[in-house]
């Protein structure tokens, strides 16, 4: 009994192992096209290691760096830095056209290169926040309902008691879409990367 439910972890992991493995694959291959086989080990590593650091944010008295906005900020500044250097080395002058599309009236140009601009510098700040936000605005929900629940508990009333036992249960349902929302935030967080790796390589 003891070997065959063993066995059964072992291809239940391996199962999931293949489906993930899978699945970034697939998104390597729609947002970088014939470059996705090249990224694909690092969209994959990125997303196990945003989503494994987002999971065990859920712990009680653990706070991994996805939960700091100035973590996730440098992290993603850092990337962007990376592809726009990578850009830079591929492209030359052409990079410039980032700032400026083509076809685009000349006349134009004292309004959209600065829209432009900020909207491609802009990715680096979004990206880390929008993962951080996210990420701490779960935690402070389950804060502010479990610290609530508590309160009323110690109240000693029989209001205070029920209401409390509804804050508690309530835990749980939000403990399992916060275990959602880390496993989305991940992707989108790997999503966005690679299409802006696309955008590096292809200059859109």
């Amino acid at each position: 009994f003891h070997k065959g439910s063993r066995g059964k972890a072992v291809v239940s992991t391996q199962s999931t192992g293949e489906q993930l493995y899978a699945f970034i694959q697939d998104l390597c291959k729609q947002n970088l096209g014939e470059n996705g086989a090249r990224y694909f080990p690092f969209a994959l590593g990125l997303f196990t290691t945003i989503g494994f650091c987002n999971v065990t944010n859920l712990l009680p008295y653990v706070e991994m760096p996805t939960q700091i906005i100035g973590c996730t900020v440098a992290m993603s500044t850092t990337l962007i830095a990376g592809l726009t250097i990578k850009c830079i080395a591929k492209h030359k002058l052409d990079f410039a056209s980032f700032f400026f599309p083509s076809g685009a009236p000349v006349g134009l140009a004292p309004l959209l290169v600065p829209v432009e601009t900020i909207s491609f510098f802009s990715r680096a700040i979004s990206l880390g926040v929008r993962l951080g936000a996210n990420l701490t605005a779960g935690h402070m929900i389950l804060h502010i309902i479990s610290d609530f629940g508590a309160q009323m508990l110690a109240s000693g009333s029989v209001a205070g008691g029920i209401g409390g036992v509804f804050c508690t249960a309530a835990l749980f349902p939000i403990c399992i879409l916060e275990m959602a929302v880390a496993v989305v935030q991940a992707y989108v967080f790997c999503m966005l990367t690679t299409m802006y790796l696309n955008d590096a390589h292809h200059l859109h």
